[in-house]
């Protein structure tokens, strides 16, 4: 019998039939979960499939009134599950920790605050209480560091370390000005603030703060030392004569300006004579700045179970940086009381770590980084070429560049620094 001949015979026809079944059988195993899978997941999502008391219409009845007059406060589950079971996403699959350096992101839940900063104390860091926002006491400085603002993990990726790796610390300092005047009269009012003269004005009781333009009018006539150097700053004014012939210019140009004419004195002074009055123009320290950090990671996946990992990484960070729907902060008697759309909660926080092959600790000549926020993530699906090229079995981009951009969700202190005992660790 020839081969054409078998494939028209039944024989042939009954092997093929059974293959297929064969085949769809697996595949709908491939793409469903299991019973057990699914009763976890239906459970995540508060699906409830245990059996009701169906012994009587009687029953049936009352159930049914019971349900529809009382109302039940379910607890709050997340309607997302986490990427992979929560497991460790590595890219490539045969990324060897213990022989190649390697970039770790870990993704938790944010773990607000809990109170405001105070006047004594901040809520960032040291001297404050766990539950207000502050540093674990029986926990080290590396370990606070690391697990600041964050709880439950959700997921962690780890990469091949990524190109053009930067950080850039920075504080904000801008120019600032005073007149000469400004600065001789309230002079001795800051000196006073500072303790060095006539400071015991300043401290008063809880009453006398109940007002502070009472309480200034009360220290300016109080202050005998202090209101003398202020009229004394200003007499020394008066007597000088490029002061009185200035005030004397400005007088006129109020008058002018009735007139609907309006002067600018300094610059009629700079026309004529090509001077300026001194401001006293100096860079003064505005306060800190937060850092943010930009990676651009390059995913070729090499077999289908690469593709699908690329899939879980990036779903994963998608996932975890969108806002929050149904935030469920409210606890007590509050619970329930606004609807879910009056709020969004915080999305999820990232923990960045440069990690060195085999001691699976930092690596010193990097920066360390405080807890995160994912700004932004940018996913170019075409690669460098910019056209769309994929592998024939699922379709998955040859190339996938993911571009992400991180801040930083607390300034660097100086005492920051202190974490780093060794002189040769470059620190954050």
């Amino acid at each position: 019998m020839s081969f054409s001949e078998f494939r028209r015979s039944e024989e042939f026809q009954a092997i093929k039939e059974e293959a297929d079944a064969a085949a769809d059988l697996q595949f709908f195993l491939d793409n469903t979960e299991s019973s057990e899978v699914s009763a976890i997941a239906d459970e995540e999502y508060g699906y409830d499939y245990s059996p009701e008391d169906t012994t009587s219409s009687t029953n049936n009845s009352v159930n049914n009134k019971d349900k529809t007059e009382t109302k039940t406060n379910t607890p709050y589950r997340n309607p997302l599950r986490k990427i992979a079971g929560g497991r460790v996403l590595q890219y490539p699959i045969d990324l060897d920790t213990d022989l190649q350096d390697y970039f770790e992101v870990q993704i938790f839940k944010y773990r607000p605050a809990g109170n405001l900063p105070g006047i004594s104390g901040g809520n960032q860091g040291y001297g404050a209480a766990f539950g207000d926002g502050g540093y674990l006491s029986q926990s080290n400085r590396r370990g606070n560091r690391q697990n600041f603002r964050l709880q439950d993990l959700q997921s962690t990726i780890q990469l091949p370390m990524p190109p053009s790796l930067k950080d850039m610390n920075s504080v904000d300092f801008a120019g600032g000005t005073m007149s000469g005047l400004a600065a001789a009269m309230f002079g001795p009012t800051v000196q006073a603030f500072l303790g060095k003269r006539n400071s015991a004005n300043f401290d008063g009781t809880g009453e006398e703060v109940t007002s502070f333009r009472q309480k200034a009018k009360n220290f300016l006539g109080s202050m005998v030392g202090t209101a003398g150097d202020m009229a004394k700053a200003l007499g020394t004014a008066v007597a000088n004569k490029g002061f009185r012939r200035v005030t004397t210019l400005n007088a006129i140009a109020q008058a002018v300006a009735a007139l609907g004419v309006n002067i600018d004195v300094d610059q009629a002074i700079t026309r004529t004579s090509g001077a300026v009055r001194n401001p006293n123009l100096e860079l003064l320290f505005k306060g800190p700045a937060l850092r943010s950090f930009s990676f651009n990671i390059r995913l070729t996946p090499r077999s289908p179970e690469e593709s699908k990992r690329v899939r879980m990484i990036i779903r994963a960070l998608k996932q975890h940086s969108a806002a929050k729907k149904n935030p469920q902060i409210f606890s007590g008697a509050a619970t329930g009381d606004l609807n879910d759309n009056f709020l969004l909660g915080t999305p999820d926080v990232f923990k960045l770590r440069y990690i060195k092959a085999r001691t699976q600790k930092d690596i010193k000549g990097l920066n360390k980084f405080k807890t995160c926020a994912l700004n932004s993530i940018a996913v170019d699906y075409t690669g460098e070429i910019g056209r769309f090229a994929a592998y024939e079995e699922d379709s998955q981009p040859v190339t996938t560049i993911i571009s992400l951009s991180f801040t930083e969700l607390t300034p660097i202190y100086d005492q920051d620094y202190a974490e780093f005992t060794n002189d040769d660790d470059v620190g954050l």
